[in-house]
């Protein structure tokens, strides 16, 4: 019976050189030689699930980026997207913005930033930003539709701001300290589990012939769809490893656990 490997990147395909290991690319290869699906589920944008996949020489049947908020088929379709309602944004651009603070804005295709960035900050394998010197004129309009909101600080700073957020808005966003540094505003319909459970059904798999992977807390929505949850690698950090069913230290492990 057909499986699906759904695989966080960053600490868990990919090591903190953001390399695969020989062994874990080579049972991938056969995985979907065999005729097996495997589906990438990143925070990162999809422009850098594409730039993996031509690095390890993998496509995926889907990508899913931005935290599940994005879900893109193998030619690039857009299947879902779950972006902040334009009538919300007025209200958390008053919040966010002229606190002082640095604050980035993405949609499904690109991040949006009010100056250019340091060049030693750039994380990203192909750097999708474009700088709006009028940030928050240029999300306000009409056509633009807002997926993630990161905000730069600390916790101190941030404490006042998701205050002011839940008051006005409650439940119409999400909003998480996701680092010492950033707060991110979303959708509450956005993360990689809803985005994966969605791709169970529709490809109508057995969880039981489900495997999810990841090394962090935003991989644990994932965990609760299917009986082989994994956390993967050295940096996988405790609670994931505690939500898991398994802790292995790489993708090829995993993979042999499959057969």
């Amino acid at each position: 019976m057909k499986k699906l490997l759904v695989c966080d990147l960053d600490g868990t395909l990919l090591d903190s050189h953001n390399q695969i290991d020989d062994a874990s690319l080579a049972r991938l290869k056969s995985y979907v030689q065999a005729g097996n699906e495997f589906v990438v589920c990143t925070g990162r944008l999809d422009e850098d699930i594409k730039y993996v996949e031509r690095q390890i020489g993998v496509a995926g049947a889907y990508r899913i980026s931005q935290n599940g908020a994005v879900v893109r088929d193998q030619a690039g379709d857009l299947v879902s997207q779950a972006t902040i309602p334009h009538a919300l944004v007025p209200t958390i651009n008053g919040i966010v913005f002229g606190q002082g603070l640095r604050v980035e804005v993405s949609d499904i295709n690109h991040r949006y930033f009010p100056s250019p960035r340091d060049p030693s900050q750039v994380a990203e394998f192909v750097d999708t930003s474009i700088v709006k010197n009028d940030l928050v004129g240029f999300i306000e309009q009409p056509s633009f539709q807002p997926v993630i909101y990161l905000i730069f600080g600390d916790t101190a700073t941030f404490k006042p701001l998701i205050k002011a957020l839940k008051a006005a808005l409650g439940n119409q966003v999400n909003v998480q300290q996701t680092s010492p540094s950033s707060l991110e505003i979303f959708s509450p319909q956005a993360s990689k589990g809803q985005a994966v459970q969605a791709l169970i059904e529709q490809r109508q798999f057995d969880p039981k012939q489900v495997y999810v992977a990841g090394d962090a807390e935003n991989d644990t929505t994932m965990f609760g769809l299917t009986p082989n949850s994994f956390a993967v690698g050295k940096l996988a950090d405790a609670p994931t490893i505690a939500a898991a069913s398994a802790h292995v230290d790489s993708i090829a492990v995993l993979i042999e656990r499959m057969a």
